[in-house]
């Protein structure tokens, strides 16, 4: 099997990553940010400090960020046993929502394409096997269209949060098309 984490985590980063003013693509120009309304506050990489207490994320270095990735998010979700695709929908969704809602959405995913799936967020043995048998363009349309309805759902019940939106929505759709061509 193919390590896909360097894919995925580039993927990511695209995402993630604040450069310095004309430095834009370049790696050693990282900003640390702190967007009014993100409750992750000071974040660099995208590994924030409200969920990474110990580290200093002004100092964070692309090293330790790929670590904190390949550590926490990549391994905490079993990526390396999901098939290609799948392992980077979960990962970017577990970076942008968290590990727990990443399992939730792909367990529903399962269950939408007709598979029975406990949802409990934890992407287990059985988690894995149902993703493994079900056609991955089908899975991945479903957990793509679950994130969708979630981030829309953000909003509804946080209006706070509306000037994300377009944002999160254009994460998705090129996730979809960086899976899909």
């Amino acid at each position: 099997m193919t390590d896909r984490f360097p894919f995925s985590l580039a993927f990511v980063l695209r995402h993630e990553c604040v450069y310095a003013a004309g430095h834009d693509g370049d790696m050693a120009f990282i900003v640390c940010e702190n967007v009014p309304g993100d409750s992750g506050g000071c974040t660099k990489f995208g590994i924030d400090a409200a969920s990474h207490p110990g580290i200093d994320i002004p100092n964070l270095t692309l090293d330790q960020a790929t670590a904190l990735y390949r550590n926490g998010e990549w391994s905490g979700c079993r990526c390396d046993d999901l098939r290609n695709g799948v392992d980077t929908a979960v990962f970017d969704c577990a970076v942008n929502n968290g590990a727990a809602v990443a399992g939730i959405l792909l367990q529903r995913a399962i269950i939408r394409c007709g598979y029975g799936a406990v949802v409990d967020g934890i992407i287990g043995t059985q988690t894995i096997r149902a993703a493994s048998v079900i056609n991955e363009t089908e899975l991945l349309a479903r957990l793509l269209q679950l994130r969708r309805e979630r981030y829309t759902d953000i909003v509804l019940h946080h209006p706070a949060d509306a000037k994300f939106l377009k944002g999160w929505l254009a994460r998705v759709d090129d996730l979809e098309r960086a899976l899909f061509s």
